[in-house]
């Protein structure tokens, strides 16, 4: 071979060899960024995740006191309906639960009223005006439009104190009668601004299932509502709230990134946490421009290096390690990044702890009960007439049943942490507390369906129906394997029974139509 014709093939080597390192490597930066960007991106999420569960947590402890208050409250007033309670004894106790109300809640409710026998009857020292039609008001037409269960109205300015205020009311045995209580908002705008304040948080933000601003970090906001604003934050924000399912997603508003976490509470309101990821996700820009242009030069000096120097198999050697040793870290960092992927520990539709979850906990206890002595009971639970939901109204309808149910199981088990097992199968692991009361649970949470489940003239999927077995894991028992199959060999039974008792057949629109064919 001529020199010349030598020479070029090794340049023509050398140009495709070293083309090749530019691709490699250019590849293995792009990856690298791409990995960096999803950490920065969870450890965003996780954040926003942080502050939604902080502020859902403060706020259903805030309430969970005045609903559990109501709820006792009703208890007791259905007995003297029954028993035929005169007014002046309805209205005696009414002042003596509001006088304990207003000093366990520091004045953030007045205490309860309401419209029992007939009558107007307030524990709160207010005089209505002539002109005040109690059966007309938010209040009781709302809580009759939702028999059984605790609703909230509002919030509404409240013109003699001049606060924001909501109403918790609920109807009594006779459905006719409606106690309530009304609650302050100002510790529902101290807690997202207590937040915000953190330094992590672009906006805390609590909106009803009207998607109106019950409390926001901005005070301006407080009273809007985003479903009927155009070319704004906020109703942006709610389109994309009511476009997906999921908890978190990402948006784009006026040339910034944001990424919004979603949770419930109290009475299905949201609580959003957003987060400005603008700055941080940029960050990662300037360095891989940086990373390419020192790449690039590296490699023009590699081009000059293997044109003029004997050493070209000690180079391509060296820049082989190299890449072996890129390609392992890559590789590394995709093995912890699906490990995380794989260990899912949340139920996306409920927002309860998973299967995964659920087997994890387990092992945890098992594993601490080789140590000590701890009393726990599984309660095993199934979801009765998912199925004939499912077929008859859509799965849309479906999922706000499975959520309804699980938010009623969360509510009596609110000690306890609750799992999705699947399907419509969820279990609860009671200690503490929870296990010893655990009876007395099971039996609120059997008359509570009973009661939901007897109302005919409501929804569907909002006449709750679980079917409930439980047993207790044996201190000789080193796994929940046995605990798990007596519960679950319960329930089944409770299952039958519930059938039995209802037809079986009969479809859930029959049902809501009182008609069976």
């Amino acid at each position: 071979m001529k020199k010349e014709n030598l020479s070029g093939y090794f340049a023509l080597r050398n140009t495709i060899f070293t083309t090749v390192i530019i691709l490699v490597f250019l590849g293995g930066i792009i990856v690298y960024y791409t990995m960096l960007y999803s950490e920065t991106r969870e450890h965003i999420t996780k954040i926003g995740e942080l502050n939604a569960q902080t502020s859902s947590e403060q706020i259903d402890k805030y309430f969970s006191s005045g609903v559990d208050t109501l709820k006792l409250s009703g208890y007791t007033l259905d007995n003297m309906i029954r028993s035929g309670s005169s007014f002046t004894v309805i209205h005696e106790y009414l002042l003596n639960q509001s006088s304990a109300i207003s000093n366990i809640t520091s004045g953030n409710s007045p205490g309860l009223y309401g419209y029992i026998n007939g009558e107007y009857i307030s524990g709160t020292g207010w005089i209505a005006a002539d002109d005040y039609v109690a059966v007309q008001r938010p209040w009781y037409i709302d809580a009759l439009a939702s028999v059984g269960r605790v609703t909230v109205v509002g919030p509404y300015l409240d013109k003699r104190t001049n606060t924001n205020i909501i109403t918790l009311s609920k109807t009594l045995c006779d459905v006719k009668s409606v106690i309530a209580m009304d609650f302050s908002m100002d510790r529902l705008q101290s807690i997202v601004e207590e937040v915000t304040a953190q330094g992590d948080s672009y906006a805390e933000i609590i909106l009803n299932r009207e998607y109106q601003v019950l409390a926001h970090s901005d005070q301006s906001e407080v009273g809007k509502n985003y479903l009927q604003e155009q070319n704004s934050f906020g109703s942006e924000l709610v389109e994309e709230l009511r476009e997906t399912d999921e908890s978190l997603f990402s948006m784009h508003y006026h040339g910034s990134d944001y990424i919004v976490y979603t949770t419930t509470v109290a009475n299905d309101w949201f609580c959003i946490s957003v987060i400005d990821a603008t700055a941080a996700l940029n960050r990662h820009n300037l360095p891989l421009f940086f990373m390419i242009a020192a790449a690039l030069a590296i490699i023009a000096v590699q081009v000059v290096i293997l044109r003029y120097s004997n050493k070209n198999t000690q180079i391509t050697q060296q820049l082989s390690e190299d890449l072996s040793q890129a390609e392992s870290t890559i590789s590394e960092k995709e093995k912890q990044i699906g490990e995380i992927s794989r260990v899912a520990l949340r139920d996306t539709l409920t927002g309860v702890g998973s299967l995964a979850a659920f087997n994890r906990k387990c092992e945890e206890l098992a594993e601490k009960r080789r140590t000590e002595p701890i009393p726990i009971a599984v309660v095993m639970m199934d979801i009765n007439e998912l199925k004939i939901i499912n077929d008859s109204y859509g799965h849309e309808a479906g999922n706000k049943y499975l959520r309804g149910c699980c938010h009623l199981i969360c509510e009596t088990y609110r000690h306890s942490p609750v799992f999705r097992l699947g399907g419509d199968e969820f279990a609860a692991i009671l200690t503490n507390t929870d296990y010893e009361h655990r009876e007395e649970l099971m039996q609120m949470l059997n008359e509570t369906c009973e009661k939901a489940y007897a109302c005919t003239d409501i929804d569907p999927w909002d006449r709750y129906s679980i079917a409930v077995g439980m047993s207790e894991w044996a201190d000789e028992e080193m796994t929940y394997v046995a605990a798990f199959s007596r519960a679950d060999k319960a329930m089944y039974i409770a299952k039958r029974e519930f059938k039995q008792n209802n037809g079986g057949t009969e479809s859930a629109q029959e049902k809501h139509d009182g008609t069976v064919s």
